[in-house]
């Protein structure tokens, strides 16, 4: 095995070679091995084992139908199966408490995650140790575990956001349902923390749920292309995108859709240079292959007005330099 040392200014090891892989043993047992306490002593994410139980998202829930996307054939062939799924029920969703995700088992990576969101039940459990699940109702070796994110810059980014789906008498199960692994997604550190940006669109998404109490529907996942830079035996993502969706007091169905790059990830880990667009519902379709096609029509439309820039094939995208740039109706 060879390393490879980079200042950032830190000193970073990138360990090239195998990875050791999770044994079956290892299911429902916390990655970070820290006992029933993290190292500051904070209590332990307590995950539920009976998954029979965990409904996952409703697509009736904002009183009109919003539906998960589609996935095309490819997609669904390369889509991990729950073994738990019941009769009658898409074996490539993975219901929690209050979201579902559909994972793509060759990049270890969620397809797509799906939140519900119920602002006038919001409430805040406190955040335990940063303990993370493997999910057994897939193989462990169709999810990123604990190795990638040792000694680097790579933060164990929550896909539905710890909060999102913490509501209700479900809030704290929903709350610990967020730390399995199938939620995580490499982000770097600037990019999962940076509370003007991507942060910044989370914290105001829920914001707007929680002040107006109101409902809100939230699917977020990773741009996965063929070419994405390979670290430690995985590709890691330079775009991430969300839609979120909500009802208008006057019934009306409204939707708006983001994008975030972090480009040059590893082409060591100390350049950063984070993007933020609202961009059409369309685009996210073109880059994911996702069908979205039903949200299309509910949009916010982004043109035209000041700091729309168009892209070649013609879709329209604004640049975010924070919140106060979202367009929200």
């Amino acid at each position: 095995m060879s390393s490879i040392q980079l200042q950032v200014p830190l000193t970073i090891t990138l360990s090239l070679g195998e990875t050791p892989h999770a044994t079956p043993a290892s299911l429902l047992t916390a990655a970070t091995g820290t006992g029933e306490t993290g190292s500051a002593g904070l209590e332990r994410v307590d995950i539920e084992q009976n998954y029979a139980e965990r409904q996952g998202y409703r697509d009736d829930f904002l009183g009109m139908a919003v539906a998960l996307p589609t996935l095309n054939e490819e997609q669904r062939r390369n889509a991990a199966k729950n073994t738990l799924a019941k009769p009658g029920q898409d074996a490539t969703v993975l219901p929690y408490h209050h979201f579902s995700i559909v994972m793509n088992r060759r990049r270890q990576l969620a397809y797509y995650t799906a939140v519900n969101i119920d602002g006038a039940q919001s409430k805040k459990p406190k955040r335990a140790s940063d303990t993370w699940y493997f999910d057994p109702r897939i193989a462990e070796s169709e999810q990123i575990g604990e190795d990638l994110y040792a000694r680097n810059a790579l933060d164990r980014g929550h896909l539905v956001r710890r909060l999102d789906p913490a509501w209700g008498e479900d809030a704290v199960r929903a709350n610990n349902d967020t730390f399995h692994f199938t939620n995580c997604s490499p982000q770097h550190a600037d990019f999962n923390q940076n509370d003007e940006t991507w942060q910044g669109i989370e914290n105001y998404l829920l914001g707007q749920a929680t002040g107006a109490r109101r409902a809100l529907t939230i699917f977020t996942g990773p741009v996965m292309t063929d070419d994405d830079p390979l670290y430690r035996g995985v590709r890691i993502p330079r775009h991430f995108w969300k839609i979120a969706a909500y009802v208008t007091d006057d019934d009306q169905l409204t939707v708006s859709a983001y994008l975030l790059g972090q480009e040059d990830l590893l082409d060591g880990l100390e350049r950063f240079t984070p993007a933020t667009w609202q961009v059409t519902v369309q685009e996210i379709i073109d880059r994911t292959g996702l069908d979205f096609s039903h949200l299309v029509d509910a949009e916010v439309p982004l043109a035209p007005r000041p700091g729309l820039e168009v892209a070649a094939q013609g879709a329209g995208r604004r640049q975010l330099y924070s919140v106060s740039d979202i367009i929200a109706a």
